[in-house]
């Protein structure tokens, strides 16, 4: 007998890792610190005992070629789901800066299409990952007695940090990040990515 699973409505996260990496990183975690010395007190959203740029990396003309990357690798994946062609991609970024100790309370991005994260620097793994709840949580009504959880049975599911590596994800998949228990900071870039019709 053979039986056949049939995914049905996929969450979906796309992941990339840049080849130019460590000299891309390189200017990147420059820009950053510069970026947190000429603002020291920052923004507080979602970070806990981290440091968060406003969200206007990409009218920083300075942070073009990361703003670049993020749109260009979103709009492939709009192409691959299928996205009108009349459409243009806009954007918001910020850089975290996240220290001993620090993570992220889960939350969701609201009005966007893709959020991600890019990392520039971290000390992998003991940095924390970022993870994501399962989206029908709320409607589950058990458990699945299970030894080892999988993707369908899960209720979370981590995604390890890596220089270069950029992740993105529907904007209503809830995500956080795990405490940093490493002896340096974990930097990296987050945005949100909303496609709207030309002109």
């Amino acid at each position: 007998m053979q039986i056949i699973p049939q995914p049905l409505f996929p969450s979906l996260v796309w992941s990339t890792l840049f080849d130019d990496r460590a000299i891309f990183n390189a200017k990147l975690l420059d820009l950053a610190m510069r970026l947190r010395e000429s603002d020291p007190a920052g923004v507080d959203n979602t970070n806990v005992r981290g440091w968060q740029s406003p969200n206007n990396l990409q009218n920083l003309p300075e942070f073009d070629d990361i703003n670049l990357r993020i749109l260009q690798v979103c709009q492939r994946i709009g192409e691959s789901l299928h996205f009108r062609s009349d459409q243009t991609y806009q954007h918001q970024a910020w850089v975290n800066i996240s220290p001993p100790g620090a993570s992220n309370k889960i939350h969701f991005h609201a009005n966007c299409h893709f959020s991600g994260v890019y990392y520039v620097s971290a000390k992998e793994p003991e940095c924390g990952s970022i993870f994501f709840r399962d989206p029908r949580i709320a409607s589950r009504m058990m458990t699945y007695p299970v030894d080892k959880p999988t993707e369908f049975t899960a209720e979370e599911i981590l995604m390890r940090p890596e220089e270069g590596r950029m992740y993105v994800f529907p904007g209503w998949l809830e995500h956080g990040v795990e405490e940093n228990k490493s002896d340096r900071d974990r930097i990296s870039i987050s945005f949100n990515v909303l496609a709207t019709p030309i002109g």
